[in-house]
């Protein structure tokens, strides 16, 4: 293995196409050192980064994480092999790098095996995201101005001032329609120039600033966006969308959501709190909110009655300090 061997070509990414499947067969074309890390015992154990000739494993980027999975060593390979891909990136020259825990030789054939379950929830999660910014752009006039997928949570900040409750539920009873229409998801490239025409015309709200080629993913009768990322095949693969909060930031206003499978889980949690809190009180989910309003007004009440007596404490003692004071006067 030559650990400094040079790349000869930017790899083929098979994950723009929707259609591309999980699965597939690529060459190794460079090898590099990678990242230390702390392993369980505690000592640092080296990675290594590898290059491959084609891939389907997303590099982060655009505020969406990598792809994990594995590489196997292909039939015909010089020795069997099966590796976990923890962390896929991309350099500033373009190169997508997979980070091992062990080397793989250059020219060796490899299979990869994207995780399944992980891709769809950030497909879902991102193409949720282009959805629900798209409606609160066509209806709020409200622009997203960055975005956040993480493992926990889905967050957009949006330009605006405030977002009313009625205004943030009839975004989401929007979005779910367009999910429940099923839209097709289309991504296509185009020239930079035909992409400028577009953003002319108004069918895009802005351009990446860098040249070539533009990747442009059209939803169906909603808006075309120059993005990279992955994206489920129509909205319906979303799965639906679940608006959970909304604060205020420095840049607007911030919305939580979660999109499918993740909204399911996410949901189930919750009521399994709601459920154990009410409990606690000896009330059911429904009737929970009024049982805490209940406990406050209580507390509130309580509260009023003790400064109430505090207050003739202190005057029941200053009465008999003066009364003591009087009478030691008097002696």
């Amino acid at each position: 293995m030559d650990e400094g061997s040079v790349v000869s070509a930017v790899a083929e990414r098979l994950y723009y196409d929707v259609d591309s499947g999980l699965e597939f067969q690529a060459v190794v074309t460079g090898v590099r050192p990678g990242p230390q890390r702390v392993g369980k015992d505690g000592q640092e154990e080296p990675l290594w980064s590898v290059a491959l000739d084609r891939t389907a494993f997303y590099p982060a980027g655009g505020g969406q994480p990598w792809d994990t999975g594995v590489l196997v060593g292909a039939p015909g390979s010089e020795r069997a092999f099966q590796v976990e891909v923890e962390r896929v990136e991309e350099d500033e020259a373009g190169e997508v790098w997979h980070t091992l825990c062990e080397p793989v030789s250059v020219g060796a054939r490899v299979t990869g095996r994207v995780d399944a379950e992980r891709r769809m929830d950030h497909a879902q999660q991102h193409t949720g995201q282009h959805l629900l910014s798209a409606i609160f752009l066509r209806e709020l006039g409200a622009p997203t101005v960055s975005f956040h997928l993480g493992a926990d949570s889905v967050t957009i900040d949006l330009q605006v001032d405030k977002v009313s409750e009625e205004d943030l539920r009839g975004v989401e009873d929007a979005v779910n329609r367009v999910i429940f229409e099923d839209r097709r998801m289309r991504p296509r490239w185009v020239a930079r120039e035909e992409a400028e025409r577009m953003l002319e015309r108004g069918e895009l709200r802005k351009l990446p600033e860098r040249a070539g080629r533009m990747r442009i993913v059209e939803m169906e009768g909603v808006e075309f966006n120059a993005c990279g990322g992955t994206h489920v095949r129509s909205t319906g693969a979303i799965g639906g969308l679940l608006v959970r909060r909304l604060e205020k930031v420095r840049q607007g206003q911030r919305v939580e959501f979660c999109c499918g499978l993740r909204a399911v889980r996410m949901a189930r949690q919750d009521y399994a709190r709601l459920r154990e809190t009410g409990a606690l009180l000896s009330v059911g989910p429904a009737e929970l909110a009024s049982r805490v309003a209940g406990l406050i007004e209580d507390r509130k009440q309580r509260a009023k009655e003790r400064k109430l007596l505090e207050k003739q404490v202190r005057e029941m003692e200053e009465r008999l300090r003066a009364q003591t004071q009087g009478g030691s006067a008097g002696e």
